[in-house]
């Protein structure tokens, strides 16, 4: 399977688990799709960047450099959704790069 294809539906799958608690939040639509692309952006920084750092460490550093910024965004209208926010960029960044250092970077 292509290396790109492989990134989206990391990606997906990341994102959907972040969405699921968003809803629950009540976090309107405009901020599940937000959501959901922040985390197929994420996947394929993260299998085509180049950092000097583990998986895991080089996952949360791009979820919560890319993740701050939706989570300012999103406090304008649910300040209950931030938190939620930040500990899941901390904890799906860290498994997004984790498993996107061993399916996808260390493939043949």
């Amino acid at each position: 399977m292509d290396k790109f294809i492989k990134s989206l539906l990391l990606g997906m799958a990341a994102g959907i688990l972040n969405v699921i608690p968003l809803v629950f939040l009540g976090m309107g639509w405009h901020g599940c799709i937000a959501t959901l692309l922040h985390w197929f952006g994420v996947s394929l920084l993260l299998t085509y960047a180049s950092l000097p750092l583990t998986g895991a460490v080089s996952g949360i550093f791009i979820a919560l450099l890319t993740g701050i910024p939706l989570v300012i965004l999103i406090a304008e209208t649910t300040v209950t959704a931030t938190i939620p926010l930040l500990i899941s960029s901390l904890v799906l960044g860290c498994v997004l790069g984790y498993m996107t250092e061993r399916l996808i970077t260390n493939q043949p």
